[in-house]
């Protein structure tokens, strides 16, 4: 990972989107300027989005391609909301994962 500012999206998106490997299939960065990143997401029902990260949050792309209620502010705060509104899987996994964490806290704790 390079501390190099002109490479701080991709390393946010790259970061976040490897915590989220349980609810998601695959990523790859595709695009890095200074100003934002793109990756290519393979979600776990199978279909590829290009998720943007910007000042103004992620994004997919293109906006044309999101339900129309999305599209009106297709600007999410966190990856997390991002992938809750777009893969119906990811929520279960993400509940799994949540899970299976504080069953290995409890199991330490005692």
């Amino acid at each position: 990972m390079s501390d190099n500012p002109a490479e701080f999206f991709a390393n946010e998106l790259r970061t976040v989107l490897d915590d989220q490997s349980f609810g998601i299939q695959s990523f790859s960065i595709t695009s890095i300027t200074p100003y934002q990143a793109l990756a290519s997401v393979r979600l776990l029902e199978g279909n590829i989005i290009t998720i943007k990260l910007t000042i103004k949050g992620y994004t997919i792309e293109p906006v044309e391609s999101l339900p129309q209620d999305l599209a009106e502010d297709p600007a999410f705060d966190s990856i997390e909301d991002l992938l809750h509104s777009t893969s119906p899987l990811y929520e279960g996994k993400r509940h799994e994962a949540w899970v299976g964490k504080l069953e290995q806290l409890l199991s330490t704790a005692r």
